[in-house]
């Protein structure tokens, strides 16, 4: 095997975030130039990198592993209902909480109507993150990781990855320091999906569509500094949700059993 051969090896996770990173940013130069008014497809660098890194590391049997993990469905069903109605139900506790802290009333009328929720979701979950990130975040890197460090320790190195990754959106103003912290809790709570999901993928591709989508509809309840103190509510939520999977599960391990592990 060659040096660099050797070095992605023996780096793979590094290989792979650094891979995943140029993919990213080199795609997202036309998304930004078009004024974010484009298809995303930089998000899509994740999982291009993932393919790539697997069919290096194991050829066709790592990069088949890392396939069946995206759709492998067969998973205890509240895990599902965890994936889709958690960000959710954060979001309407959001809502509820912030009038409490002084905003506005929430104006339910800026909600778009639920057929057109419905298709653009359907359009998001390819084109917005969802598909193109889980495989790579939770497909690829978090079983590596995991297999090095504990729970916890494994989730903080890939939330600050994952945060890091979004940084171009700056350039956008599409994010902000909430946002990052965001992504950092929501690391966390990802990898207890994952551990608890028999190493599927697609709970966490679900979760990842329903916070995104319940941020961006139901958060349109609230304007201008409204919107603004809401995001923080909801940050403080996904925060304490967060605490709480530490608090009853431990920093080694979020599950209370073995799971089957799909890719790795």
């Amino acid at each position: 095997m060659s040096m660099l051969g050797r070095m992605v090896c023996d780096w793979s996770v590094v290989s792979f975030v650094l891979l995943a990173f140029a993919i990213t940013w080199i795609a997202f130069i036309p998304f930004y130039q078009a004024g974010g008014e484009d298809i995303a497809w930089f998000t899509f660098g994740p999982f291009v990198a993932a393919i790539v890194s697997s069919a290096f590391l194991g050829g066709w049997p790592r990069l088949r592993a890392l396939l069946a993990s995206v759709v492998q469905w067969r998973v205890p069903p509240v895990w599902y209902l965890v994936a889709i109605g958690m960000p959710v139900a954060v979001q309407l506790l959001a809502i509820w909480l912030n009038p409490m802290f002084g905003s506005a009333p929430p104006n339910w009328a800026n909600v778009p109507a639920v057929t057109e929720i419905a298709v653009m979701v359907a359009l998001l979950l390819v084109f917005s993150g969802p598909l193109g990130e889980e495989p790579g975040w939770r497909g690829f890197a978090l079983p590596l990781l995991l297999g090095e460090r504990g729970a916890l320790n494994a989730s903080l190195v890939l939330g600050l990855i994952w945060a890091a990754w979004h940084l171009p959106l700056v350039l956008l103003n599409d994010y902000s320091i909430s946002s990052a912290l965001n992504v950092m809790a929501a690391a966390v709570v990802f990898t207890w999906l994952y551990q608890n999901s028999a190493g599927s993928v697609l709970p966490a591709i679900l979760m990842h569509a329903s916070h995104q989508n319940s941020v961006r509809y139901l958060g349109r309840v609230f304007e201008g500094g409204d919107a603004a103190q809401h995001q923080w509510i909801g940050l403080i939520l996904w925060l304490v949700f967060a605490l709480a999977i530490v608090a009853v599960y431990g920093t080694s391990s979020f599950r209370r059993r073995q799971a089957t592990t799909v890719a790795g």
